[in-house]
């Protein structure tokens, strides 16, 4: 018999994180859209690559699988070796010689949730792997992440940017949705995460930790429209922790014109603004404030840790499914 998952996604919009048993890391996106597996209980069974999210080596003829949607299973590969296409080129990787692998997809359930317009998943580099919004990154390194690598920001030099694009610009869709793993190493004060940068007004859509001098742990989202006014919502002190991965997310939904922030899928501030444009016209920026100047008290602030998974989409996601977003990479 022969087990197989339906392939509902393309492969090239993977990135798998190999780690070999000498220690030594490879990136990049697998050459094959299916890994084969021989398994004591379903015998050959054929997994499309979004439909895994990792394979841990135990021996040499032993490893363990567990898919998308969180299925455990014990097996061991069909084939000797396969193919990724990295920064250095096609290389194959030998299983004899693998530790483990992790795939990272954007994904959820092997399925990629409507509405995602770019997804930079931080895996050596700024590439969206949606469409073609790539980040021009400062003084940004990687670390280990939520899925596989993630931007490291040193909280004083490094920041992204990503240049003004119609595909990012909001204004006529049904809502919009920020999502992101964080692993913040400060709590205390402001750490811009993502921000707009707009001609119209000061206060664009962002999404920060800290809102005020004071604040600990503060999430803190603006919705900011094209008629210049913020719509800012706050959560309550101490629901960010540092030096832990958390799953954040701004949401607003134009028809009902309510928005809400989420820690770990769960609702943290609900407002109903009412129905406005979001203004998200211009270039986006990643750890800096774009109207950052001397004087505020804002001036010169930036995050720092990890972010991992940084997506946004066209519409306000529902808490059913930023719920499953925050538990598809546990």
């Amino acid at each position: 018999p022969v087990a197989a998952a339906p392939a509902n996604a393309n492969a090239t919009l993977c990135r798998m994180t190999v780690e070999m048993r000498d220690g030594s890391r490879v990136v990049g996106t697998p050459v094959d859209k299916y890994f084969r597996f021989h398994s004591a209980l379903l015998g050959n069974i054929k997994l499309a690559v979004p439909d895994i999210r990792s394979v841990e080596c135990l021996s040499t003829n032993s490893a363990r699988l567990i898919t998308s949607g969180g299925d455990q299973l014990m097996v061991w590969f069909a084939a000797d070796d396969f193919s990724l296409q990295t920064s250095f080129g096609k290389i194959t990787v030998a299983v004899a010689s693998l530790r483990k692998f992790t795939v990272s997809t954007g994904l959820t359930g092997g399925a990629r949730v409507p509405g995602l317009v770019a997804l930079w998943s931080g895996e050596g580099d700024g590439k969206d792997s949606v469409a073609n919004h790539d980040a021009d990154l400062m003084d940004i390194t990687f670390a280990d992440g939520k899925l596989g690598q993630a931007f490291s920001f040193n909280g004083y030099s490094s920041w992204g940017v990503i240049p003004a694009q119609r595909g990012l610009d909001l204004d006529n869709a049904d809502g919009l949705t920020i999502a992101v793993w964080v692993d913040p190493s400060d709590v205390d004060g402001f750490h811009p995460i993502l921000e707009w940068q707009v001609t119209r007004q000061k206060n664009a859509v962002m999404l920060w930790i800290g809102h005020l001098p004071q604040d600990h742990g503060v999430l803190s989202g603006n919705i900011g429209d094209t008629t210049g006014t913020s719509h800012p919502i706050n959560s309550p002190p101490g629901t960010i922790v540092a030096n832990k991965f958390q799953h954040v997310a701004l949401t607003y939904d134009k028809t009902s014109g309510v928005s809400r922030l989420f820690v770990n899928g769960r609702i943290v501030a609900e407002q109903n603004i009412g129905v406005v444009t979001p203004d998200t016209f211009g270039p986006l920026f990643l750890s800096r404030r774009p109207a950052d100047q001397p004087g505020d008290w804002t001036y010169n602030k930036f995050f720092a840790g990890l972010m991992d998974q940084i997506a946004i989409y066209n519409r306000a996601l529902s808490p059913e499914e930023i719920r499953n977003l925050s538990e598809a990479a546990k």
